[in-house]
């Protein structure tokens, strides 16, 4: 009889714990499908920071979002991967702000230099590709020769050689104060056996730097500077070679070259 009762009491108590779990269920369930469907939560607002080349509108069509959209719907990882999506967006940061605005942050590639090796592919200050130029796409960077494809791989988050000894001009140029500016540089080529020559200036000098060393090197231009400017500048400069900084040569256009 006692074990009839003590049966019957485990079967009473599983069934209001199962029932009260479905109850539960059942809620939130409810209260689910009322918020995120709910006309209060609809985005009202999408506040977007951080473009430099591409446009909020364009973000917009990007993520995919109109104002009927139940903000507690929005799946933020999904958002994120949609937004990253974009060529030149390198990470999106999204939050929202109850009960109708949602704050999306991105972050942009910063481009460093075009390489020219079959394809235009433009690369960041880390080495990677992020995207092809597209056909009238202009961006002021520098265009790279000299490099394969096997030249741009990353390799462990570090770039390979021949890229890094690139990437290791465009930050100095990129420097505050830099005495041979990003902005002035056209191209770089970069020739295995010598190294690298960036054209510069108005005049498209071709300043060689060969390898390695490349702070001394950016040095001992700022310390010729003085001279080739009393030599009329550099749109009278056709080169000036730094690969020994021991010996520096400035040639000018259609006059003997000066050893300094």
């Amino acid at each position: 009889m006692h074990r009839v009762r003590r049966v019957s009491l485990f079967l009473l108590k599983a069934f209001l714990v199962l029932g009260s779990v479905a109850i539960l269920s059942s809620v939130m369930i409810f209260c689910h499908d009322l918020l995120t469907q709910s006309a209060c939560f609809e985005i009202r607002t999408v506040l977007i920071e951080g473009c430099r080349r591409i446009s909020p509108s364009e973000v917009r069509e990007w993520a995919e979002l109109d104002q009927k959209t139940n903000i507690l719907s929005v799946n933020i990882k999904a958002l994120q991967r949609r937004l990253t999506g974009h060529p030149w967006i390198k990470s999106a940061d999204i939050r929202r702000e109850i009960p109708s605005t949602l704050h999306v942050k991105v972050l942009e590639y910063t481009p460093v230099a075009i390489v020219d090796c079959g394809r235009r592919l433009l690369i960041d200050d880390t080495g990677r590709i992020f995207k092809k130029v597209d056909h009238g796409e202009e961006i002021r960077v520098p265009v790279v020769t000299g490099l394969r494809m096997s030249d741009l791989e990353v390799d462990g988050g570090n770039a390979l050689p021949f890229l890094e000894t690139v990437l290791a001009v465009t930050r100095l140029a990129r420097a505050e104060g830099s005495i041979l500016p990003f902005g002035s540089i056209s191209a770089i080529h970069l020739d295995k056996e010598i190294g690298l020559t960036i054209y510069a200036f108005d005049s498209d000098t071709a300043i060689k730097l060969g390898f390695e060393n490349y702070p001394e090197k950016f040095n001992r231009l700022r310390e010729m500077m003085p001279y080739i400017e009393s030599q009329q500048g550099m749109l009278h400069v056709k080169s000036v070679d730094l690969k020994d900084t021991r010996r520096v040569v400035v040639k000018q256009r259609a006059l003997d070259s000066k050893e300094v």
